[in-house]
């Protein structure tokens, strides 16, 4: 069939979205929120100090708002229901990935020194992550055996865990500054690896050499203004990762290493409080995270003279975070949250992106924290995406779109998240 002929061709087109996988749930690829107290919130904490992790994850400016030296502990635990469908002509199909569950840790300290205008800080946080496994489906011509001019099975898996230190300076009693390095560490594997030059017989599969470094910063300001309002206001840079080593195979089955520019983007927050109404506090965060400039992500959808992918094109975006509280008494907290996000990748490039399912816009979170002992708090939290659809036509290279062909991605997620507070 034409069409089965142009999609063979078109293979490694499709392929690139593999990289995207590696998205977590989130602002496109970046984690929204850092443990159940901060993810009940809906991510909302620039300028809501109520836990260490959320303080350390958004703005580290705000640990010096924190009433106390807090230790806190988490684990996400990510369920994904993921579904590709394709048409192309008379063939249609449908296939349901099973990446399992996803878990992702965070450690959040923070201590209050004896000179009170200094406060630490240090978080370890998974920020971003995933793990896709669609298997061949001869039914499905997306996910039809390569030979007959599909992809074949699509996997991708990936762990990104960041370690950030810091340390929060009161200038008054009313602002105070931030600054830090961020130390990152990532994982990816890709299958078929599109992000180097083919063999003679196609892409190889690629799993990286070993977890790769990175670095960047953090700086952030926080200001009461009253016993009512609050701002913040924080910058991580872009984490500039070094070249990605994947082992590959060469066309006889031999051993080849592949390699990739991947970066993690800039994300500029703006936040405020409310904290007027008796027991009550709300939160709004506002972010910009800038994919258009960072590499592998914003580079071009185009592949080189070698047959390398260049990049993935995707367009930087703003997201949105709500959240309240609300204080039941002095030892039980209840939240809420709302997470808006816009999408970088347009409904026309959902072929780009059949692998890349976790990038959602609409988030409901909830939870709670009780206190189970003066200076001990247990923390749940609860988030769940609303089912993401997108639709768009099969692309060959070359040709644009392909008459009579369709890849839909539709998926929703949950988030179970648990966590303990230790204060001293």
């Amino acid at each position: 069939m034409q069409v089965a002929r142009s999609a063979q061709k078109l293979y490694w087109t499709v392929i690139f979205a593999l990289l995207c996988s590696h998205s977590v749930n989130a602002q496109g690829l970046l984690i929204s929120a850092a443990g159940p107290v901060n993810r009940s919130m809906g991510g909302a904490s620039t300028a809501a100090p109520i836990d260490a992790l959320g303080a350390l994850y958004w703005n580290p400016a705000t640990i010096s708002g924190l009433a106390a030296s807090e230790t806190e502990f988490s684990l996400d635990l990510l369920f994904a229901n993921h579904t590709l469908a394709s048409t192309a002509g008379n063939a249609h199909g449908e296939t349901e990935a099973d990446p399992g569950v996803f878990p992702i840790p965070n450690i959040g300290w923070v201590h209050k020194s004896t000179n009170p205008a200094l406060t630490y800080g240090l978080g370890v946080n998974a920020v971003a992550g995933f793990k896709t496994n669609l298997q061949t489906d001869p039914s499905n011509p997306v996910l039809a055996p390569q030979a007959g001019g599909g992809l074949g099975r699509v996997s991708s898996e990936a762990s990104f865990m960041q370690l950030a230190p810091v340390i929060s300076y009161s200038l008054t009693e009313r602002l105070s500054i931030a600054a830090g390095p961020t130390i990152t560490t990532g994982q990816l594997g890709i299958e078929p690896f599109v992000f180097d030059s083919p063999n003679s017989n196609g892409y190889s599969s690629g799993r990286s050499t070993r977890y790769h470094w990175g670095a960047g910063f953090q700086v952030g300001a926080f200001y009461i203004y009253d016993d009512e309002w609050r701002f913040g206001a924080s910058l991580k840079s872009p984490t500039w990762m070094e070249k990605f080593d994947f082992n590959g195979e060469d066309a006889t089955g031999g051993p080849r290493t592949l390699t990739a520019d991947i970066d993690l983007p800039l994300v500029l927050s703006l936040g405020t409080s409310y904290a007027g109404i008796d027991r009550w506090l709300f939160a709004c965060d506002v972010r910009f995270v800038d994919y258009a400039n960072t590499a592998g992500l914003g580079d071009p959808a185009e592949f080189d003279g070698t047959g390398r992918l260049v990049g993935l094109d995707w367009s930087s975006v703003l997201a949105t975070a709500l959240g309240a509280q609300f204080q039941v008494h002095d030892g039980i907290a209840i939240r809420g949250g709302y997470t808006y996000n816009q999408n970088p990748v347009s409904n026309n490039e959902a072929f780009f992106n059949v692998a890349s399912p976790l990038i959602y816009q609409h988030m409901l979170s909830t939870g709670l924290s009780i206190q189970t002992a003066p200076t001990t708090a247990v923390n749940i939290g609860y988030s769940y995406m609303l089912d993401s659809n997108r639709t768009g036509p099969i692309f060959a290279p070359g040709s644009g779109a392909l008459a009579g062909t369709s890849v839909e991605n539709s998926l929703d997620a949950h988030f179970l998240s648990f966590g303990l507070s230790v204060y001293q």
